[in-house]
């Protein structure tokens, strides 16, 4: 049956019967699973083929010529760095798929009969695979047929399982099969605790933490306790917000004021205890419950070692405000800053004036200079925002800034020069791939990136940092200036421009 037969209907679907749109649904879901099947075929077959072509270069090289490891790329992370721009994806699903798509075709063959006969939705097929990639091969075969079979008769009756429902299955038959590998694997776990903060809109911000079950456990007692703490005492507020607040408590330090010099002492003594390393004596969690939960200043972030910067992007000399970003922190406006830093104590905070004009930094003596200086590297990650590579989104602030064009260092001027220009941010993953793979790469004056594929595809990829969106706006409004000074408002060109017209509009240029 071919795609256009599965959605063949007699007449649109809001002329149909419930039964007959039904089977519509049906039948487009069918296909939809089959291109995913399709999909997952096509990223084990980009691997195979950056394999291939990764041993046919080491053998054009020879024995005595081998590159260094640094130097060898990863089929698989070449496979998904492809599909990032290929399939419309970020770096993160392109990944999974590479990850799902070589596990299906290499150790799990029911899976993938289940796969290509369009029975299994593709991301559900991805959460299966991607799990049974850490189960070890001698029990891999016999938890994939437990796991398949108790997965088709759920969705038989109509019933998909979750990505935590998934877990829990393949865990269960681990702990059966291997004991001793489901150990391994709660060990292997624990080593990825992490924690993740990032603004979100309306001066809020997210939080994401994976620990430990005991430590959570831990941390859940703590906060419900508080919570319930200034609950009793009287606050009248949500329960989800008290323990918000009680979580944000424990971001509380002592003041140095309030300590004795007994507490000093004994702290000194503990750091001197840590290999030399001095220590400010902090320590996380030691506040009050109850309504005077304690909350955390901008003057206390400053004792954890944490100053505030901010940049301040001038545009007042194009005629908008200035902008204000803060680099480091999730703050919500200036106004809500300039309340903390009044009411708040010992806040160090350090300003910075950016110029949004592109090149502002170029020189013609650091042109000719392969090392990049802090100011010129500080400014790059300001405008880029995140890794420049299709899909990535690791911070500018963890990226390293790379020549587009490369530097030639015997004699920079037949190479890229160190401007603006010619940088971009890239994660280390990317400066890698950039550095050692086969694509090609071209910038634009005000930072654009243009990747060509060895394919012939070619991606494009713009700036979206702070001063990036600061240049936009600038760029927005000196051409609707220009479009008022020569367009009337009946849209007939004003000769000459700037002239003023009965009914045209005007706006301050």
């Amino acid at each position: 049956m071919t795609t256009s037969e599965l959605f063949a209907v007699p007449e649109p679907l809001g002329m149909v019967d419930a039964e007959a749109v039904s089977e519509a649904a049906r039948a487009a879901t069918l296909a939809q699973n089959r291109a995913g099947a399709t999909r997952l075929a096509a990223a084990h077959v980009l691997v195979d083929q950056f394999a291939r072509s990764e041993q046919a270069r080491d053998d054009e090289e020879g024995a005595g010529s081998r590159r260094p490891a640094y130097a060898r790329l990863d089929p698989q992370a070449r496979a998904r760095d492809h599909l990032v721009a290929a399939c419309q994806l970020t770096c993160w699903h392109a990944a999974r798929l590479v990850t799902a798509g070589t596990q299906i075709h290499r150790r799990l063959p029911r899976l993938r009969s289940t796969i290509d006969r369009g029975l299994m939705p593709e991301q559900l097929a991805i959460d299966i695979a991607c799990r049974l990639a850490e189960v070890p091969d001698a029990i891999v075969s016999v938890v994939e047929d437990e796991v398949v079979a108790r997965v088709m008769d759920d969705l038989d009756g109509g019933d998909r399982p979750s990505r935590t429902a998934v877990d829990s299955v393949i865990d269960d038959a681990v702990g059966r099969h291997d004991p001793a590998a489901a150990e391994d694997a709660a060990a292997a776990a624990a080593a990825t605790r992490s924690v993740r903060f990032r603004g979100a809109r309306n001066g809020m911000a997210t939080m994401w933490a994976r620990l430990t079950a005991a430590d959570a456990e831990l941390l859940r007692r703590r906060i419900d306790t508080d919570a319930s703490a200034a609950s009793a005492d009287g606050l009248d507020r949500p329960m989800d917000q008290l323990r918000a607040d009680a979580l944000a408590a424990l971001a509380v330090h002592p003041s140095d004021a309030g300590r004795s010099a007994a507490d000093t002492a004994s702290a000194a003594a503990r750091a001197s205890e840590h290999d030399g390393i001095e220590h400010d004596g902090i320590e996380l969690g030691d506040v009050r419950v109850g309504a005077d939960l304690p909350r955390p200043t901008l003057g206390n972030a400053a004792r954890a070692g944490q100053p505030i910067r901010i940049s301040v992007i001038a545009s007042a000399a194009r005629g908008l405000p200035n902008r204000v970003e803060f680099v480091h922190g999730a703050y919500s406006s200036f106004e809500w800053l300039c309340t903390e830093l009044l009411e708040g104590d010992d806040a160090s905070v350090r300003f910075e004036l950016i110029d949004p004009a592109p090149g502002v930094l170029d020189s013609p003596e650091h042109a000719l200079r392969y090392v990049i200086t802090p100011a010129m590297a500080e400014r790059i990650r300001l405008r880029d925002g995140t890794c420049r590579h299709p899909g990535c989104s690791v911070p500018a602030k963890d990226c390293d800034v790379d020549h587009v064009l490369a530097f030639n260092k015997k004699d920079p001027e037949l190479g890229g020069p160190t401007t603006e220009w010619n940088l971009v941010c890239l994660c280390r993953k990317h400066h890698r791939e950039k550095t050692f793979g086969t694509n090609a790469y071209r910038s634009g004056p005000l930072g654009d990136l243009v990747i060509i594929t060895d394919t012939g595809h070619e991606h494009r990829t713009r700036p979206k940092g702070p001063l990036a969106r600061a240049r936009d706006a600038i760029r927005e409004r000196e051409w609707n200036a220009y479009a008022d000074r020569t367009i009337a408002a009946d849209g007939t060109l004003v000769n000459p421009p700037g002239r003023h017209w009965p009914g045209s509009r005007r706006r301050p240029a």
